[in-house]
């Protein structure tokens, strides 16, 4: 009988583990357990002794194996030049960052992180804001003129329109209304990024998806970064923009203000890259878009219904002209 073609498998637990004992000197009674599914399958490995992991298996069909590496490489590095605060890979015995699985829909790769301690807080505090905004920018430090060829993500402006409008077009062929607004929207951002000083606009890696999920806080306030599943090439303000932008309906000021009051302990914000930080947020949501509609194609997930898709668009013309009338207005700083 002919076996069904797979598109994403759910790897064994237990094989899982086999391997990892293998590769890694993790003990014989090491336990494994599956903790989450997103865009990468994530488990937590435990050792008697209390010592724990977590192992990433990455989805092949949305990174291929340079991206992967490039991402391990850097964390790595990171940790070596003493950033604490982020879950970095751990050394295979072979001193590899990563290792392969035959899965039955083609080869997937592999990693062990360092764990995270503490937890996800949802909405966080003046103080925890303070600390992110200032491990955010020790980050932006290293990465500032980092370009990589393999980055799997590119924030810059032209880069991430040319894939919106390629992506939505079909998508909005009956509501041609949304579709001119996001070449309308297009316009505006290069219109503004032209007339902006690049010279003021730093450029390097990004995290690309800072926000509460992806940090742990100890009750002692000790953060842990992780997830840079995102980490891509451009603007390092653009995560000051995903910060604001995720629960920005909910997120009080006085929480955007500590952030960026943390950050700039470490490295001063430009007045071009404050007066843009509105322009960051928006992009933050047209990439959120794109990639759902790219990976909700109707093939691997359930299709993004275009009524939907259309209903987001206004929801990002809303957001934009209330973002730019709040940086008019300076309600997100006062001191630049």
């Amino acid at each position: 009988m002919e076996i069904a073609p797979v598109t994403y498998s759910s790897i064994s637990p237990d094989y899982l583990l086999k391997l990892v004992k293998q590769k890694y000197d993790v003990s014989d009674e090491a336990k494994i357990t599956f903790i989450k599914r997103g865009f990468n399958d994530t488990y937590l490995i435990a050792e008697p002794t209390g010592k724990k992991y977590i192992l990433r298996v990455y989805n092949n069909k949305r990174r291929n194996f340079n991206s992967i590496n490039l991402e391990l490489i850097m964390l790595r590095m990171m940790k070596d030049f003493g950033k604490k605060s982020i879950s970095y890979p751990i050394y295979t015995k072979g001193q590899s960052f990563s290792f392969n699985i035959p899965a039955p829909e083609t080869e997937r790769w592999a990693a062990l992180f360092s764990y995270a301690e503490g937890e996800v807080v949802r909405k966080l505090s003046i103080e925890q804001s303070f600390l992110l905004g200032a491990e955010a920018a020790k980050i932006h430090l290293f990465a500032i003129g980092y370009n990589k060829d393999y980055v799997e993500y590119d924030y810059n402006i032209d880069s991430q329109f040319k894939t919106t409008l390629t992506t939505l077009k079909p998508i909005l062929k009956d509501y041609p209304e949304q579709y001119n607004y996001l070449k309308e929207l297009k316009a505006d951002f290069v219109k503004t990024f032209r007339e902006a000083n690049q010279e003021e606009l730093k450029k390097g890696i990004c995290h690309g998806d800072l926000q509460a999920e992806n940090i742990h806080f100890t009750e002692d306030n000790k953060l842990t970064i992780f997830d840079f599943d995102f980490m891509g090439k451009g603007y390092l303000a653009y995560d000051i923009g995903v910060f604001i932008w995720y629960d920005h309906k909910n997120k009080p000021t006085e929480i955007i203000h500590s952030f960026i009051e943390g950050y700039e302990t470490v490295r001063k914000l430009s007045s071009s890259e404050f007066r843009l930080l509105p322009y960051f947020s928006t992009l933050r949501a047209v990439f959120q878009m794109t990639l759902y509609c790219i990976t909700n194609d109707g093939q691997y997930l359930p299709q993004w219904q275009p009524k939907e898709v259309a209903a987001f668009v206004n929801k990002i013309k809303d957001w934009h002209e209330k973002g730019k009338g709040k940086s008019q207005q300076s309600t997100i700083t006062t001191n630049k």
